[in-house]
């Protein structure tokens, strides 16, 4: 079934531990945001990399995910981002997407970034975690971060049936150049809609981008804060897979 929708990715500075900080920057960049769209966010973009409060972040993370619930449905928008999940005693950074009021994908980063120390705080999951969201704009397959670098992490979301890709990310500006080519590289080889949302600010890349299945950047950030846009035609995807079939 063909979808033609807007896209958004939203970039801002990450302050670890500045929780009310980073959520009103997000709401107010939210604004920008029209109806019936997608709309990715950095990667824990609420409270960063809090490891020295991680209490108070998993619980500011649970009340980021309440009002976003109900602001998803209020706004009719898809929203994907992740945030510190605490399950059965385990720290997880779990991406989540909420569909217009529903929670329809919940799962655990599975390839953590071990230079940070993500490895010495969060449970990975595991590959059987990986899953894709039926929303009322089509199959979102949800990546976090460093799971970019891994193909085999995309090409089961790919055989799940994922149209278009988000990435949420807090992606190094030492490895801008492999953010940049990864997103245009992975549209190309999967044949998808790539929305890719990176942190900005003194250590991360910005650069966040909106691709489609060709490799062309539909949209493109540079190191300031704000939000991109890009239409999305499904339709796109069964044209390049008949003009240049893979399979």
């Amino acid at each position: 079934m063909r979808r033609t929708f807007k896209a958004y990715a939203v970039q801002f500075e990450t302050v670890e531990c500045d929780f009310e900080r980073n959520y009103s920057r997000f709401l107010s960049l939210l604004n920008f945001c029209e109806r019936n769209s997608l709309v990715v966010a950095p990667e824990v973009f609420p409270t960063g990399f809090c490891y020295e409060k991680v209490d108070e972040a998993v619980k500011f993370s649970e009340r980021v995910c309440r009002e976003l619930l109900s602001f998803s449905e209020g706004l009719e928008v898809t929203l994907v981002f992740t945030v510190f999940e605490r399950v059965n005693g385990k720290l997880f950074n779990s991406v989540k997407v909420f569909d217009r009021g529903r929670e329809v994908l919940s799962r655990p980063k599975v390839k953590l970034f071990p230079p940070t120390g993500e490895t010495d705080y969060f449970t990975a999951g595991s590959f059987s975690d990986l899953k894709v969201a039926e929303t009322s704009l089509g199959v979102i397959a949800p990546v976090i971060c460093f799971e970019l670098r891994f193909y085999p992490v995309l090409e089961r979301l790919k055989s799940l049936g994922g149209e278009v890709f988000t990435v949420s990310a807090q992606w190094g500006r030492a490895r801008k150049f492999h953010w940049e080519l990864f997103v245009k590289t992975r549209a190309v080889e999967l044949q998808r809609f790539f929305v890719a949302a990176n942190g900005t600010g003194r250590e991360m890349a910005g650069s966040s981008l909106i691709v489609d299945p060709w490799g062309r950047v539909l949209s493109e950030a540079g190191d300031s804060e704000g939000v991109i846009s890009g239409s999305i035609d499904t339709a796109v995807i069964s044209q390049v897979e008949r003009k240049l079939p893979l399979d």
